[in-house]
């Protein structure tokens, strides 16, 4: 298991597994169904523990650090539902996804189900400031997504443009648990908003390995098809990287015309162009900007299982 490297908060994610899963509940048996495969295909809970920890650096309110945590990975499950719909992808961590297994109109039922299930829990526990926090969180992310969707195939795309579509695809789920977990153990202003940061920039992080595993993890270790985002005009790192800093920019300009057809070709440029180590080194740039956010927390046994977890982030092999 993830967590057996933290005996500190193994036990705590374990049983919030339990809770978590108590909450997945609807009453419409097809929906009750897809949402159930969801939740059992995997994931690490991340968000969840991110949002525990940074709770522990003050007061620790179980009841409400549970529900505000629920309500995250319940939203982030619903936003993988949805991207799966845009994406048309048939696989989510190795397993069949709700639109593959169920159809896109069972999916899309099931994503603005989780949706609302997220703001279910969050009325019973959280503040107006929590509520607009997540709603914040929700705005944002979908004006990712739209803006992902216009993007797309457009090789004009700046680096700018790319990385506020990762912060908000990504990393402002990160930065909401870390915010979040920190503002209910009442942390001053300041400390709040540096764990917010380290989530933020452990997020972008994230995101930008999960971009190299597109080119560099076989598509069964990364349990989705390889190269699956530039053949959909989704333009990452890598692919910017190459076409606006190496000799072989004009040459992918030419070959993403047509990704399907020249999909060999176009991963052979990026493998072997430099793209992969530029895109790495970004990832660290991040990483080492987040521990510098938790600097002033050291000395607590939990700042090291922050500063671990940034370190696999960058390390990790799914």
């Amino acid at each position: 298991m993830f967590w057996d490297r933290f005996p500190l908060i193994k036990e705590e994610v374990v049983q919030f597994e339990d809770y978590l899963q108590g909450t997945l509940v609807s009453r419409q048996p097809l929906i009750q169904e897809a949402i159930s495969d969801l939740a059992k295909s995997g994931g690490k809970r991340i968000r969840p523990a991110l949002l525990m920890l940074t709770a522990k650096f003050g007061e620790y309110k179980r009841e409400e650090v549970w529900s505000l945590a629920a309500a995250l990975e319940i939203l982030h499950m619903a936003t993988l539902i949805h991207d799966d719909i845009i994406d048309d992808a048939n696989l989510r961590r190795g397993s069949e996804t709700v639109q593959s297994k169920y159809g896109k109109d069972v999916a899309v039922f099931a994503g603005d189900y989780l949706f609302t299930l997220t703001f279910d829990i969050l009325a019973g526990e959280a503040t107006n400031e929590q509520l607009k926090q997540v709603s914040n969180i929700i705005k944002q992310i979908c004006e990712g997504e739209i803006q992902q969707h216009q993007d797309r195939y457009n090789i004009d795309v700046t680096y700018k443009g790319y990385f506020k579509r990762v912060k908000s695809k990504t990393a402002l789920l990160f930065e909401g648990s870390c915010a979040l977990g920190a503002g209910s153990a009442g942390l001053p202003k300041a400390t709040v908003r540096n764990l917010g940061h380290y989530g933020r920039y452990i997020g972008m992080a994230f995101q930008l390995v999960d971009d190299l595993f597109d080119f560099t993890k076989s598509s069964s270790s990364i349990g989705k098809p390889k190269g699956n985002d530039f053949t959909q005009g989704i333009y990452t790192l890598p692919i910017l990287y190459t076409l606006y800093e190496s000799s072989y920019g004009e040459k992918l300009a030419e070959l993403l015309d047509n990704p399907l057809e020249n999909n060999q070709e176009i991963k052979d440029i990026i493998t072997n162009n430099g793209s992969l180590d530029y895109t790495m080194k970004v990832a660290k740039t991040y990483i080492n900007k987040a521990k510098k956010k938790i600097k002033g927390l050291a000395g607590n046994p939990y700042h090291q299982i922050l500063i671990d977890l940034a370190d696999i982030v960058v390390n990790r092999d799914y």
